[in-house]
């Protein structure tokens, strides 16, 4: 190949070398072989690198190997080290393309190729000695990927991943009203399928949670659920989390990844997503918004492919208002302690405008209040009681700004005067007002004058 790099014609070829075809013999190597240039690009390669890349060398031929920021999974992982980059040999472990966390990953041993001095003694041994003109690269894979189902999780693992999974149960979302009997079965359904999912509702509704709630119920419950506030993080943020190395569009222990949002990125960045998703990845996607997908295209805040394609089964989430009657058992259950029947009529009595979360808020304050024993109606916070006309307020009498401004300075004298123990010089001082300031004040608002406390005798010793 006239792009692998020879060594320099004439009296620098190697002795013996004659016909040698080292090009051959690599390339009937079981073992994967590259060799990089200057400015280490990529000059050769034998069909073992390129079955194990899964690119051809004419797809790669002058492809520099560096680990910059911009570089290519493969370019990363055949970066020369600099320890090979100052002629010495040196070996690197390398995560394999693409960059996935985790086996396998690729022992890179790099042979630099330093042109040999023609005579013993030459005065330029020194300097040719410290020259490349080529890296060798011999590449040995580490650690085979291990199949999901040969995997060995400790026990402990495995308990909670079982507590986990059994406290996001389709019982969770159950209920005693028509509104929570749909929606169970569309998370039924939802889990059944692994079509991705839209689930609309209002905040607070619980979007994560029947997120979740499909997730333990799928195919896809042995790996990891990973949610993502689109609106609440930068998009370069979430465009490297997602794409970049490592990232979780590429990872196999991602089985479902919540999207809260998404109509809050970039449309680059969602045509992006929907492009990665339409082709059947291994990922399962669920978008959780407060508008439907349709309602986002015609917004133009989402790109059209999330309509078509990534909304294809699309489960509605009733607000709290509509479902009141569920609201002891799920009392009960975001508590896990009895309520008092008083109590549960004021929980019914409210509209919750902020749905389960203001639920959940409401019950935790109140189990703060009631301590180890059951909560009722006087736990509540006293808005709620007021809102639902169990509790009154008493608005005072009069808002006139003299009595208020009155009775707060008697209040401050009356303080002034105990801390000064009666003294009226020092309570002055104290007030920083003069004394006779301070008797119009103690006249004007009906203070009584303190008795002084008696002066000090001066002495008698003939002073």
């Amino acid at each position: 190949m006239s792009g692998v790099p020879n060594p320099p014609s004439g009296k620098g070829r190697p002795r013996g070398s004659g016909g040698f075809g080292w090009r051959a013999f690599f390339h009937h190597s079981a073992t994967p072989v590259f060799v990089l240039g200057k400015g280490k690009r990529l000059r050769y390669a034998n069909p073992a690198w390129e079955r194990l890349a899964g690119v051809t060398l004419k797809e790669s031929l002058g492809m520099v190997c560096s680990q910059r920021r911009h570089s290519t999974p493969l370019a990363a992982a055949l970066a020369p080290t600099l320890e090979a980059l100052a002629g010495h040999h040196d070996r690197a472990r390398r995560p394999a393309p693409p960059g996935r966390n985790g086996p396998p990953w690729w022992d890179v041993t790099f042979a630099p190729l330093a042109p040999g001095a023609e005579r013993p003694g030459d005065a330029a041994d020194a300097k040719r000695g410290k020259e490349t003109f080529g890296i060798v690269g011999f590449v040995t894979v580490v650690g085979e990927p291990v199949p999901a189902a040969a995997k060995k999780v400790p026990a402990t693992v495995s308990a909670l991943r079982d507590r986990r999974a059994a406290h996001f149960g389709l019982d969770l979302l159950a209920g005693e009203t028509p509104a929570a009997a749909r929606l169970v079965s569309q998370a039924r359904f939802a889990a059944s399928v692994i079509a991705p999912v839209w689930i609309v509702g209002e905040p607070g509704s619980g979007k994560e949670t029947t997120a979740r709630v499909i997730h333990h119920a799928s195919a896809n419950r042995d790996r990891a659920f990973v949610g993502i506030d689109c609106a609440g993080l930068q998009p370069y943020l979430v465009e490297s989390l997602l794409f970049g190395h490592g990232g979780l569009v590429g990872s196999d222990r991602v089985g479902t990844l919540y999207l809260k949002e998404p109509a809050a990125l970039p449309r680059d960045l969602q045509q992006r997503l929907a492009d990665h998703f339409t082709d059947t990845p291994a990922t399962r996607l669920i978008c959780g918004s407060e508008k439907t997908a349709g309602d986002g295209v015609s917004g133009g805040a989402l790109v059209p492919m999330f309509q078509t394609a990534l909304s294809a089964f699309e489960v509605r989430i009733p607000p709290l208002r509509e479902r009141l009657g569920d609201i002891p058992r799920l009392a009960t259950r975001l508590l896990g302690r009895p309520l008092d029947p008083a109590a549960l009529a004021v929980l019914r009595e409210h509209s919750w405008p902020v749905n389960l979360r203001e639920l959940a808020s409401t019950l935790h304050e109140a189990a703060r209040g009631a301590e180890s024993g059951p909560v009722l109606r006087e736990h509540l916070p006293h808005e709620l009681r007021v809102k639902v006309g169990i509790a009154r307020t008493h608005p005072p009498k009069s808002l006139n700004l003299d009595e208020i401004l009155a009775a707060v300075e008697k209040k401050l004298i009356q303080l002034a005067l105990k801390k000064a123990n009666n003294h009226q010089t020092e309570t002055a001082e104290l007030l920083g007002v003069f004394r006779a300031k301070l008797w119009r004040r103690l006249d004007a608002l009906g203070i009584p004058i303190p008795p002084q406390p008696p002066k000090p005798r001066k002495s008698e010793s003939g002073d």
